[in-house]
Parts: C-alpha cells; sequence; structure tokens
C-alpha cells in the first residue's frame, strides 16, 4: 500500500512515497533526483469531553462540559456546541449560555449553561474543525440529592424489615428444635 503526494513549484517536484515498510522523500531537481529517507509519524487529532458519558445535574443548578482536543499540530480554527444535534446560539433568548475556547497544543472550550431546565437535558456534542465531535449525555433533574435519601431512607427500611424476618426465623427454628410451639 502507497500513498503519493505531490507538489509543483518553481524549484522542482517533490514526492512523498508512504508504504508500512518505509518512508522515503524524493525531490527533483535540475540536476537529478535527490532522496532521503525520513520517519512519517501520523498523528490524528482527538477530541473528548472531561467526565464520564453521563452528567447529572440538578434543576436550576449550572452545567459544565469542557471539550478538549488534543494530539492537533495546530489549533482548530473554531469549536461548536450542539445540544440534540442542534448548533448552540450564544446570543439566543434563553440566555446565561456562554463559551470560552482557549486555544494552545491541547485547546479547552468550556460550555457554561446558567439554570439549567429539564430542556437542557440531552447530548451535548463539541465539534472542532480539526476531530471527529465527542459527546456527553446530561441528565438535569429535579432534585437529584433528594432522589438520593429516598434512595437511601427506602434502603434503610429494607434492611430493617430483613433483619426482622432474620430473627423471627432464628426463633422460629430454635422453637422447633426445642420443641416449643
Amino acid at each position: 500500500m502507497y500513498f503519493v503526494v505531490e507538489v509543483a513549484h518553481s524549484t522542482g517536484k517533490h514526492s512523498l512515497f508512504v508504504s508500512p515498510f518505509f518512508r522515503q522523500l524524493k525531490v527533483s531537481t535540475r540536476t537529478g533526483i535527490v532522496s532521503h529517507y525520513v520517519r512519517l509519524q501520523i498523528v490524528v487529532p482527538e477530541a473528548f469531553i472531561l467526565g464520564s458519558g453521563e452528567h447529572h445535574v440538578d434543576l436550576g443548578s449550572v452545567i459544565h462540559l469542557i471539550c478538549i482536543v488534543e494530539k492537533s499540530p495546530t489549533p482548530p480554527q473554531y469549536v461548536f456546541w450542539y445540544h440534540n444535534d442542534r448548533m448552540i446560539n450564544y446570543d439566543a433568548t434563553r440566555g446565561g449560555i456562554t463559551v470560552e475556547t482557549e486555544p494552545g497544543a491541547r485547546t479547552q472550550s468550556r460550555l457554561t449553561v446558567r439554570g439549567a431546565t429539564l430542556k437542557d437535558s440531552g447530548n451535548y456534542t463539541c465539534s472542532a474543525s480539526n476531530t471527529e465531535p465527542a459527546s456527553i449525555h446530561v441528565f438535569v433533574s429535579e432534585g437529584s440529592n433528594k432522589m438520593a435519601a429516598i434512595l437511601r431512607r427506602n434502603t434503610s427500611a429494607i434492611h430493617g424489615i430483613t433483619s426482622s424476618v432474620t430473627c423471627l426465623l432464628l426463633l422460629s427454628s430454635v422453637m422447633v428444635h426445642f420443641g416449643l410451639r
């Protein structure tokens, strides 16, 4: 398998042949062909959003998402954010949405959505000019702390019932063993 890139300009024709076995740069000049072997390293820029594949926030709180673009020889020309496949319009009537992008060897783009509503739940995608997009799913819920407390309370109640049943079974087996009925 070979890839050939040719660039012609006033000083001559340049060809780059790439194969799994060697890398060779050939330059045609007026006096002949100059050949030089090079180590070619192909770097593919990557984008990812910090955190796991999902992000949980309380109703009315702030959604903070950070997209990192790295392994890029140059910073991306742009970083766009999408919510459920629709580009986020920063000057929309909803307000409270900001994006700050710091270009560099490791570009960071921060999306902030203030006053999260249930409509802000969904898929968020960071799309930079030189990478494949990265996505995360955001869940906005009413009082996730309340839900955790309810779950803890229900779990405690279940443990109490389990302890009571265990005691009754133990007492029953003792009574049967000693012939007390």
